[in-house]
């Protein structure tokens, strides 16, 4: 009876978390709609010309890649922090109140562990890294042009005894 209940409430925070990401999906992309439909008034505009030389011109940095894509996983993760808050207060029942506070605990211990490897491998003389923990497996984005078999061998060790999850199931890779 256990088992048959257990596999139906995971089953049941699979669907709630396809649902979620689907969600913010359709949120990203409605909200990226809405303002290309956004019109500017010209008509209190005034010209202006001026030749601008290169002693003049400021270059413009790219958007870092790590920066960035942090920024997103956090955006990601309050928004779906926010619906299972709100699932929290609206359940019928303290099952799925158990269930959506287990959620938010697990998303709350993978943040920080995350955030500890990073630091972890930031720490052994890497510029920047960026660590996704799934379930059984870590994937990691190392800021780097490329990785020795040493490096890849030290960034893993860390990666494991942090997150506790085995060598073959971690992933790494370069991004400069």
């Amino acid at each position: 009876m256990k088992i048959v209940i257990w596999r139906k409430i995971n089953k049941n925070i699979v669907m709630l978390m396809i649902m979620m990401i689907v969600l913010a999906m359709i949120a990203g992309l409605w909200g990226s709609k809405y303002l290309l439909q956004t019109r500017v008034d010209r008509s209190t505009a005034m010209q202006v010309t001026k030749t601008v030389t290169a002693e003049e011109v400021i270059p413009v940095n790219s958007p870092d890649f790590f920066i960035e894509y942090r920024l997103e996983r956090d955006k990601i993760r309050s928004e779906r922090s926010d619906l299972l808050r709100e699932s929290i207060k609206s359940a019928k029942n303290d099952e799925s109140r158990v269930r959506a506070q287990d959620i938010v605990l697990k998303m709350i211990m993978e943040k920080q562990k995350e955030a500890e490897i990073e630091n972890l491998i930031k720490a052994r003389g890497f510029a920047d890294s960026l660590v996704f923990i799934r379930d059984n497996s870590v994937s990691a984005i190392i800021k780097a042009s490329s990785l020795s078999r040493e490096e890849v061998v030290q960034i893993a060790d860390v990666i494991s005894r942090a997150s506790g999850v085995k060598v073959e199931d971690i992933s790494i890779s370069a991004k400069p």
